[in-house]
């Protein structure tokens, strides 16, 4: 490991509050509620500071140190809290292992007005002592920032089995071209389906048409939200629909999309999507309708199933049928991306994402933080692994990047489309015409 030195770190809101018990009675820094400083025998200090853009508390420390700045969104720093509790002890063994270095963690959103590409923006001619030298974002910012010069390319600056032991879709997600943008360490939404193998007792079928000719099958989407938009998404992909027009512009072909809503439009007229469908828009709405018996089929997301307790139910899980084979999946993720300009932050941001990164450490977070890790090894580290854990490795061996972000104007306009033909409002010709429209305005 690169030598790198002590650290302070700072955690803001529910992240500390979440936190400060697990580890008061460690011999760790202690994180409280209050704004305190304490100094202790291996010189650590922990203090508490208001979100950025205030400017932290004056830090003198024992000994020379170099600051290194941290942004986490709380998706990702708090998502549960075993994986805060997981992620704190992590960082404190880098304190440990780099007693030179401080280091600040602080709570930034990803997105929006405000938030850590907002910033990056702005920042530096604003306030640049306060800008982060690495960055947790999701993978569908790099491109951007990486045109805008705002990240550092990691290529040949990690080790190889780093890179290799990633699953497909984590690479391609960091790489979209020739650079590596960043270090991918979770993989979000991908999708399967639940069911209730009480009332459903044989496997479900692997084709879209076998499904839907069965009138046992009762599937509750959301329909009105991004779970439907992507169930089109991965039809439409299935035909063999580009994204990109030949100028670089993001595009929805007409004849692929009528197709795509096709699929799904004779499902509605079936009767295979339960009523309540066409009014939820979110997977957690569609899993609790499943629970109460309003469906015995669920489309959900592996980021969704793992938060559930299902030990005890009658619940069963399996691929999303499709035209003559399962659809292939989508998956989002997260990526550590250096921000830092100074040669020397530059190893130190390097150095803690190897830390956080090795198969031990992300398999531990990312199982506590019910969230997929990119690396093979890191999944294969799992403890008790049960057969879910398996059917999740397989599907994303052969799942596909989902490079768009979920308030882009492509999944904006098949949100309604989907809306639109469950609901009966449109035809999916009609619905798939008023996409393309949408695309084109």
């Amino acid at each position: 490991m690169r030598s790198t030195g002590a650290v302070i770190l700072i955690f803001v809101g529910a992240l500390i509050l979440t936190a400060c018990d697990l580890l008061s009675n460690s011999e760790q820094a202690e994180i409280t509620p209050e704004p305190t400083a304490t100094v202790d025998q291996t010189a650590v200090v922990t203090t508490v500071v208001p979100n950025i853009p205030d400017v932290t508390t004056p830090i003198t420390p024992t000994q020379e140190t170099s600051t290194l700045r941290v942004w986490l969104p709380p998706t990702i720093a708090e998502r549960t809290e075993a994986g805060t509790s997981t992620l704190l002890e992590q960082i404190s063994l880098f304190e440990q292992d780099n007693p030179q270095v401080t280091l600040i963690v602080e709570r930034k959103r990803a997105r929006g007005t405000g938030g850590i590409l907002d910033y990056l923006r702005t920042g530096h001619v604003i306030a640049p002592d306060i800008m982060p030298d690495l960055v947790a974002v999701p993978t569908d910012l790099l491109p951007a920032m990486a045109s805008e010069n705002l990240i550092q390319p990691l290529d040949s600056r990690l080790d190889d089995e780093a890179i290799e032991t990633l699953f497909p879709p984590a690479l391609s997600l960091a790489q979209p071209e020739s650079n590596l943008l960043g270090y991918p360490f979770a993989l979000g939404s991908l999708p399967h389906l639940a069911y209730n193998n009480n009332v459903l007792t044989g496997t479900l079928p692997l084709t879209w048409e076998r499904l839907i000719e069965n009138d046992e099958h009762s599937y509750v989407f959301a329909a009105d939200g991004t779970d439907g938009a992507l169930l089109a998404l991965q039809f439409y992909l299935e035909i063999g629909g580009n994204l990109v027009d030949e100028t670089g512009q993001s595009t929805l072909e007409l004849d692929p999309l009528i197709g795509a809503l096709s699929y799904i439009e004779n499902g509605q007229e079936q009767g295979l999507f339960a009523p309540q469908s066409s009014t939820i828009s979110t997977t957690d709405q569609a899993w609790q309708i499943f629970l109460s018996g309003g469906g015995n089929i669920a489309q959900t997301t592996a980021d969704n199933f793992l938060g559930q307790s299902v030990d005890a139910l009658p619940i069963a899980y399996t691929i999303i049928p499709g035209i003559d084979r399962p659809l292939t999946p989508l998956v989002d993720g997260w990526a550590w991306a250096v921000t830092a300009t100074d040669p020397i932050k530059q190893e130190q941001a390097i150095s803690l994402i190897e830390t956080l990164t090795t198969p031990e450490n992300l398999a531990s977070w990312s199982q506590a933080s019910d969230i997929l890790p990119s690396r093979r090894d890191a999944l294969d580290s799992w403890q008790d692994q049960g057969l879910y854990v398996g059917f999740i490795g397989q599907e994303l061996e052969r799942a596909e990047p989902l490079t768009l972000s979920p308030s882009s104007t492509l999944i904006t306009v098949l949100k309604d489309a989907v809306f639109q033909v469950v609901s009966g409002s449109k035809t999916a010709q009609q619905a798939a015409i008023d996409a393309v429209n949408g695309m084109k305005s």
